[in-house]
């Protein structure tokens, strides 16, 4: 029933409906009914308004899902620090991990949506060129990132299917792939990789502006022999 005075559609009285307010719910929505199950309707319901009123915060179903995509990618945690380069990729990929498993839905929502945000890509430079200014080469790098995702995503879902979590396998795993980049970013990138970064234009960097190979100090994943 509306309240007196209230007009229709909008929000219950002393509240006033924001952009933020909007994306709050709806990521929640998310994570509780997952993505197929949400709708603007199914949102619009939840924040007692009608469908049209949203559009005074978001252009649309696609807009609201993408911009909830770049606040989950946002969430990532890519602060640079001084360790060397291999242990550092181990912190950002564990606290990846913890990110997905923590939020499944909102994770599926990625997975699906981060390469058509703007954030998405610019959250595999910034770990580019992080390696690079470690003076690994772009090419393995760009290797690096992708074993990352494997890694993690793969992990995520098998954790997921069994419905327990494996830190200690998550680790063991992750230690595996991490001395195989140390090992690979010790030489030249081979062919492979540098055709992978070629196929991929947002992570291709001029190679006129990489940094010279650093004498950074070995990290334990090091002393692993290959």
């Amino acid at each position: 029933m509306t309240t007196p005075g209230r007009r229709r559609g909008a929000p219950p009285a002393g509240e006033r409906l924001t952009r933020d307010k909007v994306l709050d719910r709806a990521t929640e929505l998310i994570e509780r009914d997952g993505v197929p199950a949400f709708s603007l309707r199914s949102l619009a319901k939840e924040l007692d308004v009608r469908p049209a009123a949203l559009y005074n915060h978001v252009d649309g179903l696609d807009d609201l899902l993408t911009t909830i995509t770049t606040r989950f990618l946002a969430g990532f945690d890519l602060t640079e620090a001084d360790e060397p380069w291999p242990d550092w990729v181990c912190i950002v990929a564990s606290g990846m991990h913890r990110r997905m498993l923590a939020r499944p839905e909102l994770t599926g929502l990625m997975l699906s949506r981060a390469p058509m945000t703007a954030a998405g890509p610019a959250l595999m430079r910034r770990f580019l060129d992080r390696l690079v200014s470690a003076g690994v080469s772009r090419a393995t790098a760009h290797i690096a990132w992708h074993t990352v995702l494997t890694v993690v995503i793969g992990s995520v879902q098998q954790e997921r299917a069994r419905h327990r979590k494996q830190e200690d396998t998550f680790q063991a795993v992750l230690t595996v792939a991490v001395n195989g980049l140390v090992t690979a970013a010790a030489g030249p990138p081979d062919d492979q990789a540098l055709a992978l970064l070629d196929d991929h234009p947002d992570a291709a960097l001029d190679q006129a502006t990489e940094v010279p190979r650093s004498s950074e100090p070995p990290s334990a994943l090091d002393t692993v022999a290959p």
